[in-house]
């Protein structure tokens, strides 16, 4: 049988380790954390009042599973300067010069502690933590150096990457322009 002490360090170790995995996970330049994304649903309809739809996306039905397209909406404010860009795919906010995070270090923090307290959210994505917070008689907290990393931690968003323009110089002998 292990101790109280034990229980109470294994949990706060997971409970680390969750931490950790969302502060990396926020870090990310993905689409959807980004505040210029726009889920916009796709139309599916063949038909819109019997007549036939010329808005109609047949490949939706295919690609895209939750029949929605992610839209950036940089400059939307000026219709006749915005050009609609979709930005669906990791790739596309990776290479995104204007990409803001839209995860914050406070709604991250917020999010974990309700989550945490939340006995049956514990139950079914961290059961591990459930049944040993089940096993003792007081709530545990991440530890205490885990706090103050917390407190100065400033989420970093990845850098962009940078994607060669095909119209640069090869590194060819030749000096051809080209792939």
């Amino acid at each position: 049988m292990r101790t109280d002490e034990e229980l109470k360090g294994r949990t706060r170790h997971l409970l680390s380790l969750e931490l950790d995995r969302r502060v990396r996970q926020a870090s990310q330049r993905l689409p959807h954390q980004c505040t210029h994304n726009y889920r916009h649903p796709v139309d599916v309809r063949k038909r819109v009042d019997g007549e036939p739809n010329p808005n109609y996306n047949r490949i939706a039905l295919t690609v895209v599973q939750d029949q929605s397209m992610g839209l950036c909406t940089l400059g939307k404010e000026n219709p006749g300067e915005w050009n609609g860009t979709i930005c669906e795919d990791p790739i596309d906010a990776q290479r995104c010069p204007y990409f803001q995070n839209n995860i914050t270090k406070e709604s991250l923090s917020r999010e974990f502690q309700e989550q945490v307290e939340d006995s049956g959210w514990l139950a079914e994505n961290l059961p591990e933590v459930y049944g040993l917070m089940w096993s003792l008689s007081e709530p545990v907290k991440l530890p205490w150096w885990k706090r103050l990393w917390f407190w100065a931690l400033r989420i970093r968003t990845e850098p962009m990457k940078r994607v060669p323009s095909l119209l640069e110089k090869n590194d060819d002998d030749d000096g051809n322009v080209g792939l």
